[in-house]
């Protein structure tokens, strides 16, 4: 008997030093979540603060109203790669759908109102058959997600400059300058149109069974199949959501302006991805929400504003944009490598108790099984 209850005290010592082990990752993956969300507020901070103390002009009610529109442009498209970062993927031709979604209002409505309502229609059905495309190339042919919307990209922007003959061009109907350069009562529509969908999307990924599926899939895809979640459809469902958060910063951005202007939605791609990674959500997969990407929209935007103050041109903001998703980056990466290191550690401990009393090693297993 005395070798049974050894065996229950055995089993026992292992389910706590499991448990432990378990409770000291999850606490260090959850320091790491709470260190990126610091560093994206502590950014934001220190922008507003060398604003407030170099460039007090930033905080006129011109340049406030300016700023506010570019974190609706910039944070539409980015609410959308929040759903296909969170599945460990990207998508590159958000660019691209914008600037279609601008030469079909265009060309279709030709300036005028009366056919404003069919060309908005024509560039959603668009939309949704671009981010079907990704998925089946993504999710149904296993294509990288980077070559895979990449080659939608090219793609796209081909189909438009032989569409318009290497010069797109054309006016936007007036009605439309409502929704991209409006305001209600003093706040710009595209802030309030970026609000509203962010209240949408985060109750799909807090509150639903969907947003569960969509996190579940993201850190591990095989355990989702396995637990019988509908992976494919997941995945066409986060593309098709990019593509459509795509043509409304189109619609958006086109009303602002009043023309079409292909140079100026293509940094919407850089724009966006950097706006979710900054405000936290990973390359990885599986990390991530709409509250870190909203905190990640109004820093980079903020700072994109501060740019102009200091006459940094194109090249200095792309310069700083890339310097601060390289530090994004690395944070994320400081807090993975820490959860891994915590993995191995629950796992030594888990592997000690149950070589307890055996008086052996790690070593030793791997040379018994050589031998």
């Amino acid at each position: 008997m005395r070798w049974l209850e050894a065996g229950g005290a055995g089993a026992r010592d292992r389910g706590r030093t499991s448990s432990a082990g378990a409770l000291l990752a999850g606490a260090r993956l959850e320091r790491a979540r709470v260190t990126q969300t610091l560093a994206s507020l502590a950014g934001l901070t220190l922008v507003l603060a060398i604003a407030a103390l170099f460039a007090r002009d930033f905080y006129a009610s011109a340049n406030l109203v300016l700023v506010a529109q570019q974190i609706g442009f910039i944070g539409v498209a980015a609410l959308g790669q929040t759903f296909t970062l969170l599945l460990g993927g990207i998508d590159l031709s958000v660019g691209a759908v914008s600037g279609l979604t601008m030469v079909v209002v265009a060309v279709v409505s030709g300036g005028s109102d009366d056919k404003l309502a069919v060309a908005i229609l024509l560039a959603f059905g668009l939309g949704i058959a671009v981010g079907i495309g990704n998925a089946v190339l993504v999710s149904w042919r296993n294509a990288p997600p980077f070559v895979a919307t990449f080659a939608t990209f090219t793609l796209v922007e081909g189909a438009l400059l032989a569409w318009t003959k290497g010069a797109p061009s054309g006016n936007i109907p007036e009605s439309l300058g409502s929704f991209g350069a409006g305001s209600v009562a003093g706040i710009p529509v595209p802030l309030l149109v970026f609000a509203g969908l962010c209240l949408v999307c985060a109750f799909a990924l807090v509150k639903t069974t969907y947003g569960r599926w969509v996190y579940a899939t993201g850190s591990n895809p095989a355990a989702a199949r396995l637990a019988a979640i509908p992976t494919r459809a997941v995945t066409t469902s986060a593309y098709v959501v990019c593509a459509l958060c795509a043509v409304v910063a189109g619609l958006l951005i086109s009303g602002y302006i009043g023309y079409v202007d292909n140079q100026l939605v293509g940094t919407i791609n850089l724009n966006c991805i950097a706006a979710a990674v900054i405000g936290g959500t990973t390359f990885a997969g599986g990390e991530g929400g709409v509250a870190r990407t909203t905190i990640g929209v109004v820093l980079l935007a903020s700072l994109l504003s501060l740019m102009v103050f200091f006459n940094a041109g194109i090249s200095g903001q792309l310069v700083l944009e890339g310097a601060v998703i390289l530090g994004a980056v690395w944070l994320q990466n400081r807090g993975q490598d820490g959860g891994r290191s915590v993995r191995r550690l629950r796992l030594w401990v888990e592997w000690a108790g149950r070589r307890a009393g055996a008086g052996s090693t790690p070593n030793d297993s791997k040379e018994r099984s050589v031998r």
